[in-house]
């Protein structure tokens, strides 16, 4: 009797070791992104385990070797270009750029009787190129000092592209890190313009316009000129969704990762782009227009399909 109960006890432990092996052993889906989309990625990987709780999704950590990232957020189509032909790219959501200035800013008021249209809003940002056929030098109207970012993970890029230009052809200085800097900068400086992501410049919790940074005035139609000023950040998500505003630049995030990847992988991108886009607007992006939505929802769909 001894001998049968100590043999079911050690079968028992046997069993429960390979699981619990088997559970360590899991592979862990590693992400890397940029830090103003982070908050939306953690929230799609908290909300997906919920419904997956087997799934190991992480966001990868500074030190994480870049063999090892199995899924990287990339926010400019310039990235999306450069992605291996071996990658899968998948955009999941889209973001707006508007520029701004601190509130006590001392070109306000002149700016607001006459607004910023392409022309001008180019006048105040960007330095012309010595090697345009129409260059001619020019003295500084607006006596601004442009502040903008410089690394792969600044919305100035897609900035600068957006309205025909290079990065290098910003004017002003070049803030390191995050551009959440770009926000301290013209706070500080009352001749500062300067231009970031919707959840940067809204306060998330409460919705509106974070009380230190004004908006520069653009010359757009009468109500699209109301809903901004209105500085509820829903209202404005709401109309980039439904209009496409030339002066208010609108650019995708997507994910890329190995052709031949895990299905974990492909699992979790099929639920970013269903159940996922529910939570895009809570943390200030945009959802992709439905063309675009159903097209990524088909690719994915079929590369499950080749997989399986």
């Amino acid at each position: 009797m001894k001998r049968c109960l100590y043999l079911s006890l050690l079968f028992f432990a046997v069993i429960t070791a390979k699981a619990s092996d088997g559970n360590d052993t899991q592979e862990v889906i590693r992400i890397k992104s940029v830090k103003f989309a982070l908050p939306l990625v953690e929230q799609w990987i908290s909300e997906y385990a919920k419904v997956n709780p087997d799934a190991r999704i992480v966001i990868a950590d500074k030190d994480t070797e870049a063999e090892e990232i199995d899924i990287q957020l990339l926010i400019s189509d310039v990235q999306k270009e450069n992605a291996y032909s071996n990658q899968f790219y998948s955009s999941v959501g889209r973001y707006a750029i508007l520029p701004i200035a601190g509130k006590n800013n001392v070109l306000l008021n002149d700016l607001n009787k006459k607004k910023l249209n392409s022309k001008r809003l180019k006048e105040l940002f960007f330095e012309k190129d010595v090697l345009d056929d129409d260059y001619e030098p020019a003295k500084d109207k607006y006596n601004a000092t442009v502040y903008s970012g410089y690394n792969s993970s600044s919305v100035t890029q897609p900035f600068a592209l957006h309205f025909g230009y290079e990065p290098s052809n910003l004017k002003g200085k070049k803030i390191s890190g995050d551009d959440i800097y770009l926000i301290n900068a013209v706070q500080k400086d009352n001749t500062g313009v300067s231009f970031n992501n919707l959840n940067y410049i809204y306060d998330l919790n409460s919705r509106q316009l974070k009380k230190e940074i004004a908006l520069l005035p653009l010359d757009l139609k009468k109500e699209y000129n109301e809903v901004l000023a209105e500085s509820n950040l829903d209202k404005l998500i709401g109309l980039l969704e439904e209009k496409g505003i030339e002066l208010i630049p609108v650019e995708e995030i997507g994910f890329v990762f190995q052709n031949q990847v895990d299905l974990q992988v492909k699992n979790f991108l099929q639920w970013v782009l269903s159940e996922g886009q529910t939570y895009n607007h809570q943390y200030g992006f945009l959802n992709l227009d439905e063309k675009t939505l159903n097209q990524q929802k088909e690719r994915i769909e079929t590369r499950l399909l080749t997989y399986n």
